[in-house]
């Protein structure tokens, strides 16, 4: 659970600050209106805390993924297992209305840009997930006994 989260918090935090940088996003939604009502601005107190609250989120994901790390840990390729289930549980399937969701395309006027969350949501999973498993498998083997 420590690898996970410290793999998430640091993913989450170089793709964030690469992408607000490169993307101008806090630009993108000071001029949408939509997301003018209801984005904070980066000045925003709980957006400076977001890194360090991503621990909790990084501890929250390791504990639901734990019973089905035996589908991704060890595995061939099971880096694009974990990457699979997180993007489509936590971005377009998530439950909550938000951008780029299906749900918040049903009940939402959120304008739909695949370029604006997306690639950033996508890299920073891909990354993470091929790190945990590297990390996660090549400790495994270590740490494996000899059966002879």
């Amino acid at each position: 659970m420590v690898r996970f989260t410290l793999v998430h918090v640091l993913t989450y935090v170089f793709f964030g600050i690469a992408f607000m940088l490169l993307s101008r996003y806090f630009d993108y939604f000071a001029y949408q209106r939509v997301f003018y009502e209801v984005m904070k601005p980066s000045t925003a107190l709980t957006v400076r805390l977001a890194p360090l609250v991503q621990i909790v989120r990084g501890l929250l994901l390791a504990f639901a993924l734990y019973p089905s790390r035996a589908g991704f840990i060890g595995v061939p390729s099971g880096w694009i297992r974990l990457f699979a289930l997180l993007f489509v549980l936590t971005s377009i399937g998530s439950v909550i209305t938000g951008p780029g969701s299906i749900e918040g395309l049903l009940y939402t006027y959120f304008p739909f840009n695949p370029l604006i969350g997306y690639p950033e949501i996508a890299l920073q999973m891909g990354t993470f997930s091929y790190m945990f498993c590297k990390w996660q498998g090549r400790s495994q083997v270590y740490c494996q006994t000899d059966p002879q």
